[in-house]
């Protein structure tokens, strides 16, 4: 009995062995997954972020899924890189299977056009050459590598009406600040809890957002886009500023500004000096602060440089107090 006891042991012990080896072997399969782009394409356009589509076909041999978290791409036209890009998505690829999924990348619009020298409507040829990122069973992060050439139609802009003035994806830039240059700002405008702070083009509310929870300030956030609009809301609703903070939709350049103690500026230096004759209106004492852009003809009263730690490149900050100081000529 013994002895039928230790075959019948030997044989289920065999069995598993040679169960597993066949297991290894079913995930280490002879043919690699691969990747085929069938088109590239624009989805959704809003004022100022185009979305570029990627639709990949991805051929999973395993019986198990396979995690896609990196997508690196470069698009050429006429022999010229016009735009590089990596995608980070937790995109999972079912086992066993042959399937087409939509990957997706967001680019600014009108840098878009310009790169390409092209305007809405026109038909441009490119190339797109992509790189993407699996974790595959036993053979860890592979490369999967695919191409495709042909002819893209740029999409036309879309347009709102604010106030009776038509804006479109060549008026409106959205380019955040990043957050150290934010503080700095705040710091340099010495904002003080009984002012009003405006943030006129206010994109994701985080100027207004950090005066409120920093300085316990009220302040109001105006764009054009109602995009921006939404991010500022959801901004303030997640940091619970809402009793501190405003948010509307509003012309900048139609704004009176009198009431406020501080204003907040990332617009292009021509834009700050549309806006002198409404910051001629601020109350003696009030400050002006702008990211990057100076205002012609008005001499700032400090200028500061900081090395931001988020995108490790310089940044200027010009501070202005009212009534405004002209510039001489010499």
């Amino acid at each position: 009995m013994r002895v039928i006891l230790r075959l019948i042991l030997s044989v289920v012990l065999t069995a598993a062995f040679f169960a597993g080896c066949e297991t290894t072997r079913d995930i280490q399969y002879d043919r690699e997954p691969a990747a085929r782009l069938e088109a590239m394409r624009f989805g959704g356009v809003e004022l100022d972020y185009a979305t570029v589509l990627f639709d990949v076909e991805i051929d999973n041999p395993y019986r198990v899924s396979l995690p896609l978290q990196r997508l690196r791409y470069a698009l050429v036209s006429d022999g010229r890189t016009f735009l590089t890009a990596t995608v980070f998505d937790n995109v999972t690829v079912p086992p066993n299977t042959k399937k087409v999924l939509t990957l997706s990348d967001e680019v600014t619009y009108t840098r878009l056009l310009k790169a390409l020298h092209g305007k809405p409507g026109s038909k441009i040829p490119f190339k797109a050459e992509l790189t993407l990122s699996l974790d595959t069973p036993g053979s860890g992060w592979i490369n999967l590598h695919a191409e495709k050439e042909g002819n893209i139609v740029l999409p036309e802009s879309p347009e709102i009406n604010v106030e009776g003035i038509t804006y479109n994806a060549v008026d409106v830039i959205f380019v955040p600040t990043p957050q150290d240059v934010v503080d700095k700002m705040l710091q340099l405008a010495e904002v003080r809890k009984d002012d009003l702070l405006y943030d006129l083009g206010c994109g994701d509310g985080r100027i207004v957002v950090t005066a409120a929870r920093r300085y316990g300030c009220m302040a109001e956030g105006f764009d054009i886009d109602p995009r921006r609009v939404e991010e500022s809301l959801e901004n303030v609703q997640k940091n619970k500023v809402g009793h501190l903070v405003k948010i509307e939709q509003k012309d900048i350049f139609t704004l009176d500004l009198s009431k406020a103690d501080v204003i907040t500026l990332f617009l292009l230096s021509r834009l700050n000096v549309k806006l002198i004759p409404q910051l001629e209106k601020l109350k003696p004492g009030s400050r002006i602060v702008s990211h990057i852009f100076a205002m012609e003809g008005i001499k700032p009263d400090k200028v500061v440089t900081l090395i931001s730690k988020e995108d490790k490149s310089e940044h200027t900050i010009y501070l202005w107090t009212t009534p405004l100081k002209k510039e001489t000529g010499e």
